[in-house]
């Protein structure tokens, strides 16, 4: 007889010549604790024969083996440690046991697996895992640092009431879990109020992860969205991707712009509301998810219910709670302090601002918000001389244009009346005269003061027709 039929003619005894080959201790219990098997490893471990320990209780050789605990409940016990006494000393195992069941899932017995615990060969493996948990804890500790929100409570600048009420606002309702929906123009920082929110929330230790709608192609939504798995479409990863969604697990989910969503997207968001779970592209089971949602929008999305470029049910679960972000003209007491925080954080704080160029920042009504200011101070700080930054070196529409702004006889722009200092009042008011023939009406107008005020400030200035300019 070959020995290829030898061997198949005996899958026992191949099984019991592998266990017998491998560098894993093996033992086999019945339900009385009776040794049935044990593999030379084993052996070699309590320093008996093999044949010495089948059919001999296990706790012959160890007096306190564990193996009826796990037969009685069924509970597996991994990766314990377990003394065996020599006269010479000891060794130390680590070890697996096992309930054994049957087809019927009864009971019929318990195996220990073991390797030695001191062997040069472990150390060098639990050192190779020492290493590769300090990549994972370095890794965690960028995905969180990345995943986290910047900004908090003390990054809102402001002393206007229209400030502090939408800071309270935010307080309140960072101590619930329900959706937030934050309105606000183009540039007023609804990204900040967000971040602000999160970090007075109880998720503040979690995960932020902020989606800006607006910037994700619509063919790739869905899959930034909810993730994939490999293989789900051309051009995917062979690893598969992990969701927007997915990330944001027991943290807060921060959709900006949200009125820019697809609408086939908006569907399935409302779906994952409302069930908390996620399916991947491709995938068959959904993943279970925990966050709080906040969104933002500049748009106003009644007008998309009433277009239909929005859902009414999904804007109704967003919605529960509404902060509303004053726009700047709203709230222009606050430009000084804003002015301070732009200028430090540009590490100009020799840079001060005359106060021709506050007024004329005053009386700007900053369609771009806080970006827009934050724009006219980094250019004001690269132009201005003297380290004093004058209304010349803003951009010229802050300047040279609004209700105040008034033109010479020759055509020459002048300054706005409530941005000249005394001396210069009577001469811009009697500019403002010859341009407009001495009509009353008008250069009051042009001025921005009433009619009485220009015949106040005539007679105070002793200002008379036919005076030279």
């Amino acid at each position: 007889m070959t020995p290829e039929a030898s061997i198949a003619g005996s899958q026992h005894g191949l099984a019991e010549t592998i266990l017998d080959n491998i560098p894993i201790g093996i033992l086999y219990c019945d339900r009385d604790n009776i040794i049935r098997f044990i593999n030379n490893t084993y052996a070699g471990y309590l320093r008996v024969d093999k044949k010495e320990a089948i059919g001999r209780p296990i706790t012959d050789f160890l007096p306190f083996s564990r193996a009826s605990i796990v037969i009685h409940t069924g509970v597996p016990e991994m990766t314990s440690t377990c003394r065996i006494e020599h006269d010479d000393g000891y060794t130390t195992l680590i070890v697996n046991r096992l309930p054994v069941r049957d087809d019927e899932n009864n009971i019929i017995g318990f195996v220990s697996q073991s390797i030695i615990a001191d062997t040069d060969e472990l150390k060098e493996v639990s050192e190779k895992i020492r290493q590769l948990d300090r990549k994972v804890a370095f890794y965690q500790r960028r995905m969180q640092s990345a995943l986290s929100a910047l900004y908090s409570l003390q990054n809102i600048l402001g002393q206007s009431q229209a400030i502090k009420q939408v800071k309270d606002h935010l307080v309140r309702y960072a101590r619930t879990e329900s959706p937030v929906l934050i309105l606000g123009e183009t540039g007023t920082g609804k990204e900040l109020f967000a971040s602000a929110l999160h970090r007075e929330s109880s998720r503040a230790d979690r995960p932020f992860v902020c989606i800006n709608c607006a910037a994700i192609p619509q063919e790739l939504f869905e899959s930034e969205l909810f993730g994939y798995l490999a293989g789900a479409f051309s051009g995917a990863r062979k690893e598969g991707k992990v969701g927007q969604i997915e990330l944001a697990d027991t943290g807060t989910l921060f959709l900006d712009e949200i009125g820019e969503m697809p609408m086939q997207i908006q569907s399935k968001l409302l779906r994952v509301l409302e069930d908390k779970k996620v399916f991947r592209l491709g995938a068959t089971r959904p993943n279970t998810v925990d966050f709080r949602l906040v969104t933002a929008t500049n748009r106003d999305l009644k007008t998309a219910i009433r277009e239909n470029t929005f859902r009414e049910d999904l804007y109704y679960r967003l919605s529960p709670m509404i902060v509303s972000i004053p726009p700047l003209r709203e709230r222009k007491q606050d430009i000084p302090l804003l002015l301070d925080h732009f200028l430090e954080k540009l590490d100009r704080r020799d840079v001060t601002v005359s106060p021709k160029a506050v007024a004329a920042m005053l009386d700007y009504s900053w369609p771009g918000n806080i970006r827009e200011l934050r724009n006219a101070v980094i250019r004001a700080v690269s132009l201005c001389k003297d380290r004093v930054i004058e209304p010349g070196d803003m951009p010229p529409e802050i300047f040279a244009s609004g209700p105040y702004c008034v033109v010479g006889v020759a055509g020459k722009p002048l300054k706005p009346l409530v941005r000249l200092n005394r001396d210069n009042e009577a001469n811009a008011i009697l500019s403002a005269l010859e341009k407009n023939n001495w009509n009353m009406a008008q250069t009051a107008k042009d001025l921005g003061i009433s009619r009485a005020t220009l015949y106040q400030k005539t007679g105070k200035y002793g200002i008379k027709r036919g005076q030279a300019v």
